[in-house]
């Protein structure tokens, strides 16, 4: 069963798939779909984008994978990236094989950013015997949602002590370093962006010659 809204710019339909919400953003020539809006998941694909035989974003010779060519309302077509062999699939069924992981796509942009402030300088207090209440350097916990269903971690510490603005990268999830080198410029465009409207201002560490995201492991 679905069913549909529409704020007289796109419309939304509302499905349930293996006991969960999702929700479909009618777009007539992208598909957008988020799953499990409580903890979401995100899946998105546009022309160019890639459609993998596949239960996840991975990249294997074994696996089949299309070129999306054309998207429309009814269907969407891809073409095999070894044999450019057309496959045409019924748009709400792909959209379902999405979210069951019948199918996968590859990473192609961010959906949202969320940032989670942890502890604060009023609380901070480096001598303090561990207990309920964090009280360590604070930080912000950044998780970046990719149109492929994955979350990309990474954790911000505050640049100085009481500064609780600027904030520089020192921690991020190992699969980061995996991503192509414009994606992950691009990550981090699309969080200092989100940080910024939050009010936070993302600066490079202290230490000179130092890639931030290649050290990110080493610092804390």
């Amino acid at each position: 069963m679905a069913t549909t809204q529409s704020d007289g710019f796109t419309a939304v339909e509302h499905r349930i798939i293996q006991g969960r919400e999702v929700r479909i953003l009618r777009y007539p020539d992208e598909l957008h779909i988020q799953w499990r809006p409580g903890r979401p998941v995100y899946y998105g694909v546009r022309v160019g984008d890639r459609i993998k035989n596949a239960a996840s974003d991975v990249e294997s010779v074994r696996i089949d994978e299309w070129e999306v060519a054309e998207i429309t309302p009814e269907r969407v077509v891809g073409r095999h990236a070894r044999t450019g062999e057309e496959t045409t699939w019924d748009r709400e069924t792909l959209e379902k094989a999405l979210v069951v992981g019948r199918y996968a796509t590859n990473l192609s942009e961010f959906a949202l950013v969320t940032a989670y402030p942890v502890g604060s300088w009023a609380a901070y207090d480096p001598e303090a015997a561990p207990g309920l209440e964090y009280r360590g350097r604070p930080y912000l916990t950044v998780i970046a949602y990719g149109n492929n269903g994955e979350k990309y971690g990474r954790r911000y510490r505050f640049a100085a002590e009481g500064d609780a603005a600027r904030v520089e990268l020192t921690e991020e999830d190992p699969k980061i370093a995996r991503l192509s080198e414009a994606m992950r410029d691009h990550l981090d465009e699309v969080i200092a962006t989100a940080l910024e409207d939050d009010g936070y201002v993302v600066v490079s560490p202290p230490e000179s010659g130092t890639d931030a995201a290649g050290d990110a492991h080493a610092r804390t």
